[in-house]
């Protein structure tokens, strides 16, 4: 369905086409630029959602007409470019500010201000970007995904957005909480370290499953690419697990500081240990404080301070110990002498063992998962490479081959004659009434037909794939089919090479073949996108209408008046040729 940029490609010689073209030429370049802003909120091919729920140009067309016309200028489309950009912008942002803001209170809280300001400042414009996206969310459709609907009504997309568990949980992504890493070593003095525990755990409960809000924002960027299901789903878990890898470790960093820096747990290693990290890192008796220090994790933390030890070395450090608990490898000096802490450690290890447990299972999946659609589609055209190659076929060939099959099944596999054949004859007519029936109720030649005739006809349809410059009827040929066009577009051409004009969905031709077979064609029907199209042969037809002779003799009269004015109109455009020819 989207467009190619190749020197093939279609040049419309329409002349109402060529003319509003001239003039889109013609405008200045403020106004072309501004134009194309404009159409960044409209639905567009290059959207990787778009070729799901609107099969063909004439669809994003009319999406686009309804969008203009129904709908205030703010409204953006879901599948419109200015979305697709800004979910990969959001995605970025939104990962860089989930990872930064936990590494900062943990590895930054006792770090000189100079070394905190910049990271501060970094996370508060990504925050201001954020709430850029939230409030671009009032402004966007949304697709209903059990029935495909696309939603632009703002009344409907505001009451979506001010869903309160959704606007609560929204809300608080982007709140500034680094603006409290400026306070946050004073507050464990102030507040105390149990009120730091607190929000750390805060941050750490309500941020821990965001992984799945950047999901939703990085699957537009596999579908661009056009990678495989499988692959991006192992990207997925690879990402997933990577983020909450880095949240515990950050986390199992800095609550045993808060729990050894307690003012209320009054001993000397700790108050020696606080006084060492409120002091910066400049505390001038370091190795003296060391010397005396007998709880283990203190003399830990006044190493890394005496060592000037880097923040990724400590980072890592802390990676490490986070991996081997979460593996139920840890040494028992992993292990604080803490209550909370051993809870906190046990949980981690709880977690730990469930996510990496569940791995295996996600990878087993993706290996071995014939009921899931798009792995099937993902098998299918691994085989199809392989029938590529063992064939030798040419590239142009195999892209044609990969088309045709995408068009088909739109990235999902399903075999149709199987689930077809589940159900008796009565389902599948009503299936096939509900797919075609407004295809063959809209010919004149089959108006006012008993419902149980059309159901016959639409039973006799086949569904043909063509894609981007594939002849459907070719001039001077003999019909012996009708054609109804599901979803693309075609262009017309005479016999001299003129275009005509364009169908798009829901149109057809041919239908005189279904009267007179062997008719000879007049025109040539290209195809201008990849298009669905459903033929009727001239023998499925008399085998259907022959049992009622009423019926076939007012089908017959219908097509012959057809005729007679098409030759009457035809007639009359060669006498007016001639006249033009004698007068010049």
């Amino acid at each position: 369905m989207r467009r190619k940029l190749l020197e093939t490609r279609h040049i419309c010689t329409i002349e109402q086409t060529r003319i509003s073209q001239a003039e889109e030429q013609a405008l200045p370049g403020h106004a072309k630029l501004l134009r194309s802003v404009r159409k960044l909120r409209l639905a567009s091919d290059q959207h990787p959602s778009t070729e799901k729920h609107l099969k063909s140009s004439h669809q994003i067309d009319k999406e686009n007409e309804r969008l203009l016309e129904s709908f205030p200028p703010y409204i953006v489309h879901p599948f419109s470019l200015l979305r697709m950009y800004s979910d990969v912008v959001v995605f970025i942002v939104m990962n860089l500010h989930l990872m930064l803001l936990p590494f900062a209170f943990s590895f930054l809280a006792f770090q000189p201000h100079s070394a905190r300001h910049m990271v501060e400042y970094v996370d508060l414009c990504l925050c201001l970007i954020l709430v850029t996206e939230f409030v671009a969310t009032f402004c966007t459709g949304y697709v209903v995904h059990e029935t495909n609907e696309i939603v632009l009504e703002p009344r409907k997309i505001f009451l979506n957005r001010l869903r309160p568990f959704r606007l609560v949980y929204d809300l608080l992504l982007f709140l500034p909480y680094i603006l409290l890493l400026e306070v946050f070593d004073e507050l464990i003095l102030e507040a105390g370290a149990e009120t730091c525990l607190t929000f750390v755990s805060f941050l750490y409960l309500f941020n821990i499953t965001r992984f799945r809000d950047s999901n939703r924002y990085f699957s537009v960027i596999p579908r661009s690419l056009e990678m495989p299901e499988s692959t991006v789903r192992i990207v997925l878990v690879i990402m997933n697990t990577l983020y909450v890898l880095h949240w515990t470790t950050c986390l199992g960093y800095i609550i045993p500081v808060l729990l050894k820096t307690s003012p209320n747990l009054d001993t000397g290693d700790q108050e020696q240990l606080l006084q060492v990290m409120q002091m910066r890192m400049q505390h001038p008796n370091v190795s003296a404080v060391l010397n005396t220090v007998q709880n283990p994790f203190v003399r830990l933390r006044l190493t890394d301070l005496q060592s000037n030890a880097s923040t990724s070395y400590r980072y890592f450090r802390s990676m490490m110990v986070t991996l081997r608990v979460s593996l139920a490898s840890s040494e028992k000096q992993d292990l604080e002498q803490h209550f909370i802490y051993h809870w906190i450690m046990w949980l981690v290890m709880f977690l730990g063992w469930l996510w990496f447990n569940y791995i295996p299972v996600v990878l087993c999946r993706f290996f071995d998962s014939p009921e899931m659609a798009k792995d099937q589609y993902d098998k299918f055209m691994a085989n199809l490479k392989a029938f590529v190659y063992n064939k030798r076929l040419s590239v142009p060939l195999e892209q044609k081959l990969r088309e045709n099959f995408a068009t088909r099944f739109r990235t999902r596999y399903f075999d149709e004659e199987m689930i077809m054949g589940l159900f008796p004859q009565n389902l599948r007519s009503s299936i096939r009434m509900e797919t075609c029936r407004h295809l063959v109720g809209s010919v004149d030649l089959f108006k006012n037909l008993p419902y149980f005739v059309l159901t016959d006809i639409v039973n006799c349809l086949r569904l043909e794939i063509y894609l981007q410059d594939d002849v459907i009827i070719a001039a001077g040929s003999y019909g012996d089919s009708m054609y109804f066009l599901a979803a693309g577009t075609v262009a017309v051409y005479a016999m001299s090479g003129k275009e005509l004009g364009h169908l798009t969905d829901g149109a057809y031709f041919g239908e005189i073949s279904l009267i007179k077979r062997n008719q000879q064609r007049t025109a040539n029907v290209v195809a201008l996108e990849a298009c669905e199209i459903y033929r009727l042969s001239h023998e499925d037809f008399q085998n259907v209408i022959k049992p009622h002779n009423y019926l076939l003799n007012r089908i017959r009269k219908r097509a012959e008046q057809r005729l007679a004015m098409m030759k009457r109109k035809k007639d009359k455009m060669y006498g007016k040729k001639l006249i033009e020819a004698f007068l010049q």
